[in-house]
């Protein structure tokens, strides 16, 4: 199986901040891949001004490859530091993208106890939908994860740091084939 990974955000723009981890989600997810082996990894320029053109400039760039899955790596943040869960993202009309996204909290839950948010999964159907470009443009079925909360200790204790979260992601990719 073919997956290509996309840190979310960019060098510029980090995303959230875990001060658990003291990492943003940028950091967090370069981190978290650099203990993967034999990756395709995509990043967001951040010279392409607007979202939803830097995620087009992504999207055409990742579909020039016979990618199986794209997987948008984040983390979720709340002012509210008892927020907590998982929650995984995809394009509503996608069969496949949502297939992935239940297995996806799943082995989260199996392996965490990180308990689904509203179900594990949001499907997202409309262009003003946060993640909506990052699961549409993309040709092969797309996921935009938010295993945990970087703003909640639980979640941060659970989810255990990089390391663990690469070999929960790489349990993922095995259950996928």
């Amino acid at each position: 199986m073919r997956i290509a990974f996309v840190v979310g955000h960019h060098e510029k723009s980090k995303g959230a901040f875990s001060k658990y981890f003291n990492l943003f989600e940028w950091d967090f997810y370069k981190q978290v891949l650099a203990h993967m082996v034999d990756v395709s990894v995509f990043y967001h320029n951040e010279n392409i001004g607007g979202y939803t053109s830097r995620i087009k400039n992504t999207a055409s760039k990742i579909n020039k490859f016979p990618f199986d899955l794209v997987i948008e790596l984040h983390f979720n943040a709340s002012d509210n530091g008892r927020a907590n869960g998982c929650e995984t993202l995809y394009y509503y009309k996608s069969t496949k993208g949502k297939k992935y996204a239940q297995l996806f909290s799943d082995v989260v839950a199996s392996e965490t106890g990180i308990k689904p948010r509203n179900g594990g999964l949001k499907p997202l159907n409309d262009k003003t939908d946060r993640g909506f470009a990052s699961v549409y443009y993309t040709t092969a079925p797309t996921i935009l994860i938010e295993p945990f909360f970087g703003t909640n200790s639980d979640d941060c204790k659970k989810i255990g740091g990089t390391k663990n979260l690469s070999l929960i992601i790489e349990k993922f990719i095995s259950k996928c084939n």
